[in-house]
């Protein structure tokens, strides 16, 4: 298999909206279930392995945006 250099690869930005229920303490338990030093080594990986190259989480209220930057090797 040969391996591309990200110069090679033809990014895609892909962006998600959601509106989370609009509970304090689930969003607050949720923020928490995501800080980076709670990230599961499978979990990452997989989003990597799948063609995530990165991912940002934006939080505004009870709406939720994810941008995602992605690879040709990524499938919808």
């Amino acid at each position: 298999m040969q391996t591309l250099s990200k110069e090679d690869m033809k990014l895609k930005r892909i962006c998600y909206a959601c509106d989370l229920i609009d509970d304090p303490e689930l969003i607050e338990e949720y923020k928490k279930y995501h800080l980076a030093e709670n990230a599961r080594p499978e979990i990452t990986k997989s989003i990597k392995d799948a063609g995530v190259v990165s991912m940002e989480i934006y939080l505004l209220g009870n709406r939720l945006f994810m941008i995602k930057e992605v690879d040709e090797t990524f499938k919808k």
